[in-house]
C-alpha cells in the first residue's frame, strides 16, 4: 500500500529493538526488495557500522542512530577495526591517537593515553571529545559506502570491511548469509 502511494522516500522501522540478527537482516532485506529502487529507503535507529554496511548491501540509502554518540559516553571509539575501549590499561601508555588515518580534531590534538585518563575519571569532556571523533568515523563511513558504489567496487569495499573487523575469519554466520542475499561473497 506504501508503494502505490508513491510517496518521497521510505522508512523501514521497528528494528534494532532486540531481535536477532538473523531477523534483523532478513527483515531489511525483504522490504528493500519490495520498495522503489528510486526512493530513499531508510532504516530507522541502526548505527552499529557493520549493520549499516550490511544494510546498505542489501539496499537501504539511510540511517540514524544515537549509538556512536551513546557509545562514546562510555568510553568506547569508533576505530577501523571495531571499536576502541579507552579505559583499558593499554590505553594508559599508548601515545597514538585513536585512529591512525582520521583526520578529526580529536585525533588530530589528543592521545589515547590522554583519552584514557579522562575517561577513567568519567569526565565529560572525554564524552564531547569521543562523540567528536565517533561522528567523524561515521560520516567518513558513509563517505566511503558512497564512493565504493558510485565507483563499482562496493562488493570489495564490503569484504576489506568485514574482514578488519573480523581478522581471524571469525565471521558471524547473520553476516554471511545477508551479504550472500546482497550477491557479496565473503
Amino acid at each position: 500500500g506504501l508503494v502505490a502511494r508513491n510517496l518521497p522516500g521510505y522508512a523501514i522501522g521497528g528494528l534494532a529493538g532486540g531481535e536477532d540478527k538473523e531477523c534483523f537482516w532478513r527483515m531489511v532485506s525483504f522490504c528493500t526488495a519490495r520498495l522503489p529502487v528510486d526512493k530513499p529507503r531508510y532504516v530507522m535507529g541502526i548505527g552499529y557500522p557493520m549493520d549499516i554496511v550490511v544494510c546498505s548491501a542489501l539496499g537501504a540509502d539511510m540511517y540514524d542512530s544515537v549509538y556512536p554518540t551513546r557509545t562514546a559516553r562510555f568510553g568506547v571509539a569508533l576505530v577501523p577495526e571495531g571499536v576502541l575501549k579507552l579505559k583499558t590499561a593499554a590505553c594508559a601508555n599508548d601515545f597514538r591517537p585513536i585512529d591512525d588515518s582520521c583526520d578529526c580534531m580529536t585525533c588530530k590534538r589528543y592521545t589515547r593515553a590522554f583519552l584514557q585518563g579522562l575517561v577513567a575519571r568519567d569526565l565529560p569532556f572525554a564524552a564531547h571529545l569521543v562523540t567528536y571523533h565517533n561522528i567523524a568515523y561515521m560520516q567518513r563511513l558513509g563517505r566511503d559506502i558512497r564512493s565504493a558504489i558510485s565507483q563499482q567496487r562496493f562488493p570489495a569495499f564490503v569484504h576489506d570491511f568485514v574482514h578488519r573487523h573480523h581478522p581471524q575469519g571469525d565471521i558471524p554466520a547473520w553476516i554471511c548469509n545477508a551479504l550472500e542475499a546482497a550477491g557479496i561473497s565473503l
